[in-house]
């Protein structure tokens, strides 16, 4: 990690983009980012970017980054959003796509750490911040869908071949430390609208990939963990050459971001290191009444029915 001079000050510029869905949530991931980077040396500007619906959770959100850091700044983005009408899939609402409006909506920022609001922060984002991206669109890990198994299904889908080429490259949108500067001057606001309105099994985390390709910076894995996937499983990450070992080690070990790209914890609490999201949660007095524990613990995923229903629905569709 580099050293801050004496007397100076770092600002990480973080952005969480949500919709009504996810004002709960969003202010769990606000509280452990403020709570895990905030230093004498480091504080927080964070915008949150959100449909018109979300937006009164802005002074819930404000007093949860103020009570932690007086010091840190919370700025609010409350639009009309642009994708209401892109593709939704997988249960995933046209609230994902905000983040393509980032370029334009922050004409100032030429910097900023995209962060999805299903995540718990651990540890200092500092390191990740300062990542160089000269010359890159944005910095983030490579996502399983890299996994040859994962990519032979995907490649099934009509539109695959605009990722030719990116096997072992595809990355995961959920952190994304973005070079807005650079997007800016790619000018893909016109090819961004027009792939949103396609039928992209990943949506904008897709159109990211497909877009930028060849422009962007891998990031180790311990800065988006996927919690849906055991160790074992993630140690394909290594034996496909996606990852070294000791990356694997750390990102299982130290993960500094758990990202819940599965089940949330907040509704099934069995879910893979939902014990760690439930855990930092409760030991913050103003965010366990925003969730109910209790259901959580009671719900185990759908019933045998409802899953086998599932599995036919996403067999049907093209799913996996």
């Amino acid at each position: 990690m580099k050293t801050v001079g004496r007397g100076k000050v770092e600002r990480i510029k973080a952005v969480f983009c949500f919709d009504e869905n996810l004002t709960a949530p969003v202010q769990a991931a606000a509280a452990s980012l403020t709570d895990s980077c905030v230093r004498a040396s480091c504080h927080c500007e964070i915008h949150c970017v959100c449909t018109q619906k979300a937006g009164w959770v802005e002074e819930k959100l404000r007093q949860a980054v103020v009570r932690r850091d007086p010091e840190s700044v919370l700025f609010m983005h409350c639009i009309e959003n642009p994708y209401a009408d892109s593709y939704e899939v997988r249960g995933i609402s046209a609230g994902t796509y905000l983040r393509l409006a980032l370029p334009g909506l922050l004409p100032d920022t030429d910097k900023i750490l995209y962060l999805d609001a299903d995540i718990l922060i651990r540890d200092s984002l500092l390191e990740l911040w300062e990542t160089p991206l000269s010359g890159m669109a944005f910095a983030a890990v490579k996502g399983a869908v890299n996994l040859s198994d994962k990519w032979e299904w995907n490649s099934r889908r009509d539109y695959w071949h605009m990722l030719e080429g990116q096997k072992g490259s595809y990355i995961n949108a959920g952190v994304t430390l973005l070079n807005l500067s650079k997007l800016r001057r790619l000018n893909l606001k016109k090819t961004w609208d027009e792939l949103a309105r396609r039928k992209l099994y990943y949506q904008d985390q897709d159109i990211l990939n497909i877009t930028c390709k060849g422009a962007i910076r891998f990031l180790p894995p311990k800065y988006n963990r996927l919690a849906y996937m055991p160790k074992e499983e993630y140690h394909l990450f290594v034996e496909q050459g996606l990852c070294t070992e000791e990356e694997y080690v750390q990102a299982m070990e130290a993960p500094v971001i758990i990202h819940y790209a599965g089940d949330k914890p907040w509704n099934r609490y069995d879910t893979n290191l939902g014990s760690l999201w439930w855990e930092y949660v409760n030991s913050q007095p103003d965010l366990t009444c925003l969730f109910d524990e209790k259901k959580a613990r009671r719900y185990h995923g759908p019933t045998l029915f409802g899953r086998a229903l599932g599995k036919v629905k996403r067999i049907l569709g093209g799913e996996k």
